[in-house]
């Protein structure tokens, strides 16, 4: 029986002037916290267990893992927690929309699922495995799988 899940919240300040108006404030974040960005890849069923396989590997087929959502997701974190920092403020201020801020923060974590799939190297293919697949290249549809990579805006519990 698992535990309770842990979370870990990160706070973004918002300054309160005597012109800021509270309840215009708490909707737009109000908005901002029924959604969420969500980073992975679209594609047909062989594409997703080709991502699946190089994501998690297989005990069975002796494919080692090679990460490149779940890093380009920890890469992602700490530009994302800037941007949502500053992000939550414009909004509080009015000065930017909560679709711009949700915006940004799916195309910096594209950016860096994209950056790590593109400097996937480890580990190599044995070679054995190189020498009966006849090339050095570790990914299979590489072109397919990194094209396919993207990111939608979703209400949160929404995972279609």
């Amino acid at each position: 029986m698992a535990g309770p899940r842990r979370t870990r919240a990160r706070r973004a300040n918002v300054t309160v002037t005597e012109e800021t108006m509270i309840p215009a404030i708490r909707a737009k974040l109000q908005e901002l916290a029924t959604k969420e960005v969500l980073v992975g890849m679209e594609g047909d069923a062989e594409l997703a267990m080709i991502a699946g396989v190089h994501e998690y590997g297989s005990a069975k087929m002796k494919i080692p893992a090679r990460s490149f959502i779940g890093v380009g997701k920890k890469r992602a974190t700490a530009p994302i927690s800037k941007r949502v920092k500053s992000g939550v403020q414009a909004i509080a201020e009015d000065t930017e929309s909560v679709h711009t801020l949700l915006r940004d923060i799916g195309e910096i974590g594209l950016d860096r699922v994209l950056k790590r799939f593109d400097k996937i190297r480890q580990p190599a293919l044995s070679p054995l495995y190189a020498a009966i697949k006849g090339n050095k290249k570790i990914l299979i549809r590489d072109k397919d799988l990194r094209d396919s990579l993207t990111y939608k805006i979703v209400r949160k519990g929404a995972r279609t």
